[in-house]
């Protein structure tokens, strides 16, 4: 796997690594195209996003992915994704941990972090609440992407996504609704955690003057 990581991604996000910030990415694949575009309705010059994906970043821990087996410190995450691998026969779906490096591939062509500010309270909180989501092994829900599509096009983004399952969060829904129970939602009432994109989150880092984007 260390012949396929873009060093750069990886120094990136463990250079500006604090537990509890939000970690955004543009993958450049079919699924992350299809997504990027279904939030032309949502961005400022009606273009695709930048954005498909984004998780929350958790510990720092030492593991041995350093070269030659050595130990190395690198950032882990908390998301809700849906990963399937045909070779491997294996499905990992929704709530889930994860090593940074699965997003410092080369398939990842934009990526940024947005640090809303939070005290030490609300870290801690916004980590247990992904951590719980986690252990409850909460879905990625595919149709609610479908949902919050329905809710772009027709203008009604306030409105609960209309396929909300309540044991099932896609990414952006996922990183707001940790926030939210930390006390620090981040977007206004205009848009349902449920109908959350990594657009909007990118956006809100953008007015909040939180984000930072990583440069190629």
């Amino acid at each position: 796997m260390a012949e396929e990581l873009n060093p750069r991604l990886l120094d990136f996000f463990t250079s500006n690594y604090k537990p509890g910030v939000i970690g955004v990415v543009g993958t450049k694949g079919m699924i992350g195209m299809a997504i990027r575009e279904a939030q032309s309705a949502v961005t400022v010059d009606k273009h695709p996003s930048l954005w498909s994906h984004c998780f929350i970043l958790g510990d720092l821990r030492l593991d041995r992915r350093g070269q030659g087996g050595h130990k190395s410190k690198s950032p882990y995450l908390f998301e809700s994704d849906l990963k399937v691998n045909l070779l491997k026969s294996q499905i990992r779906n929704g709530a889930q941990e994860n090593w940074i490096g699965k997003y410092c591939q080369e398939d990842v062509e934009n990526a940024a972090v947005v640090d809303f500010r939070l005290s030490e309270d609300q870290e801690e909180d916004v980590l247990a609440t992904a951590l719980q989501l986690v252990d409850e092994q909460v879905l990625y829900p595919i149709h609610e992407l479908l949902g919050t599509w329905w809710a772009i096009i027709t203008k009604k983004r306030w409105l609960p996504n209309p396929v909300d399952d309540p044991h099932a969060m896609y990414c952006s829904a996922f990183a707001r609704y940790c926030y939210k129970e930390a006390g620090r939602d981040f977007i206004g009432s205009e848009v349902s955690v449920s109908n959350t994109t990594p657009e909007d989150i990118a956006r809100a880092g953008i007015k909040a003057g939180a984000i930072k984007i990583f440069s190629p």
